[in-house]
Order: structure tokens, then sequence, then C-alpha cells
């Protein structure tokens, strides 16, 4: 969705009550005060944010955009509609996302290239999430073609890691390998493990779709490594979850039921119980491929209660 030249609701409160005030301190000392209020509210909202507390990081993050409106700082602004977007992402609240991160990019192009990098790759997420590849795959090359100095080398790596996923979910596996092997390099020199984890993980998958099971399992299992390292536990599950994958294709049942019940066991600990069904699905049907007919129907059992309550 394309924004309105209207102000969106959630920066209207503050904007009214301001122009409702009848005086106010020296200019000067306002915008600076308003402006560390601003940052503050935002440091919060990304506190609660890494928490997954989403409700409240929305609070404080649609604070800070209303502070820094009123004082008519657009870098601050953009900067909170982005905050905002990612967390409507990480909600998987993918339409509002959509709506703010369009917004976010679209201010961007006048505040500078550093600030369209950053709303670029976030649209890009928003794009990949959603489904939709080669929107995703536009946004990204863009933000690829602005000068190499508008951002860090860790939004390289992203950028690079991004642009395999839209290039692998477009079926170009050739493309998708040559940027997720980039984002890796760059991210293992830097020694961004968490990043160089995801990338394997990435890299996994693309070998999986073409039906080369050994290099897939190997880079699953170096993913696991430094998601262990890391003491990554959503990434410790997914890792797993993966080589049970991988082992289902390679019609090794025994390996599956291991790797999907040790995911199943770490979702257990984190509460995530869309991962918990993903994972015991994958039990149930490697039990009965292996005739644990008592396995089966217990797991069976786990997975009816989850899904009532």
């Amino acid at each position: 969705m394309r924004p309105t030249r209207s102000l969106p609701a959630l920066a209207c409160s503050l904007l009214l009550a301001v122009s409702a005030c009848s005086s106010a301190p020296a200019a000067s000392d306002t915008v600076s005060t308003t402006k560390t209020q601003a940052a503050q509210d935002s440091s919060y909202g990304e506190a609660y944010l890494h928490q997954g507390r989403y409700e409240l990081a929305l609070q404080f993050y649609t604070q800070s955009l209303n502070e820094y409106t009123s004082v008519d700082d657009r870098d601050g602004v953009v900067q909170s509609y982005n905050a905002i977007g990612t967390t409507y992402l990480a909600m998987g609240s993918l339409d509002k996302a959509e709506e703010v991160l369009v917004r976010a990019r679209s201010l961007s192009r006048n505040a500078g290239a550093p600030l369209l990098t950053v709303s670029s790759i976030n649209l890009g997420e928003l794009y990949l999430a959603k489904g939709s590849s080669q929107q995703a795959l536009d946004v990204l090359q863009e933000a690829l073609g602005l000068p190499v100095a508008s951002r860090t080398p860790a939004q390289t790596a992203v950028l690079y890691h991004d642009l395999g996923t839209a290039q692998r979910d477009l079926g170009d596996a050739a493309k998708a390998l040559e940027s997720y092997s980039f984002s890796l390099d760059a991210n293992l020199k830097a020694k961004r493990t968490e990043m160089a984890a995801a990338d394997y993980y990435m890299i996994a998958s693309v070998h999986s779709r073409e039906g080369r099971f050994d290099e897939a399992e190997k880079n699953a299992s170096l993913a696991l490594e430094m998601d262990k390292k890391i003491e990554s536990s959503p990434g410790i599950a997914k890792d797993l979850y993966a080589l049970g994958l991988i082992s289902v294709k390679r019609k090794d049942m025994a390996a599956a039921y291991d790797y999907f019940q040790r995911s199943y066991y770490v979702n257990v600990t984190l509460g995530f119980t869309s991962e918990m069904k993903k994972a015991l699905t994958g039990l149930i049907s490697a039990a009965d491929a292996l005739g644990m007919t008592a396995d089966a129907a217990t797991y069976r059992k786990t997975l009816a209660d989850l899904g009532s309550s």
C-alpha cells in the first residue's frame, strides 16, 4: 500500500496536543529536550522488542515518533517508522508493517542514502516474509546500487543475505548461493556468528532443494554449531528441524526422529507452539516409518492437545 499525504493515526495525538499548547519554553531548549526524550523512548522500545514484548515496544516507538514529528526531525521520524514497521513484522502483522515501511522508505529518499539503505533492507525483508520475492529483489538491488559508503559492512552482508533469499525463492539457485557465500565470508571475517549461522542455514536450504543432501547436511550442521556457540535457542531449534527434514529426504528416518525430537524439546522450553507443532508432525511421521507405534500415538495426542489449547 502507498502512504497518503495525511499523517497516520499513530502520530496525530501528540501533534494535536502540541498545537493546543498556549506556551512553551525557549525553542532551542524545547527541541533539545524533545529529541533527547525521543531517543530515550526509542531505546525503551528496542529493549522491549528484543524481549518479545511487542505491544510495549510499539507504545514507546510511537511516542518517539510523535516527539520527533513535533520538532520536525526528519531523520528521527524515518527511524521511528522503521522501528514501528519492523515491530509489526516481528508480530506477523504484515499488512500493517508494509504500510509503515513503505512510508519509511518514501520519506528516506529525502533523508540521505544511509537511511534509505536501512529502509530498503527492512522493506525488502517484509516483502520476503509476504512471499513477494520479485518486489523484494527490486528493492534490495536498488539499495545495493547506492554508494558503498552509505552502509556499514554488516548492512552489506545483510543485503546480500536477503538478496540470496529472494533469488532462491525465484528459483535461481546459482545466484542465491553466490549471494549467501558473499555474506558468509564477510560475516566469518568479522566474527558475526549469528549472521554466519543464518547464512549456513540458508545455504543448506538451497542445497536441499537441489537434492544435494550431503552438502545440505554439512551446512545445516555448521549452522547448528554456530547457534550453539552463541546459545541461540531459536536458531538451534530451527537448525535441528532443518536437519530432520534433510534426513527425511535422505530416507534416514532414525536420524530424522532424533532431530525432530530434539527440536521439539528446545521449542517446548521456548514456548513456541507453532514450532512445536511442526516438530511433532515430523516426529509422528518418523515414528510411523520406524514402527514406533506407541511413540507415534503419544505424539499424536500431544499434537492434538496443542491444537485445542
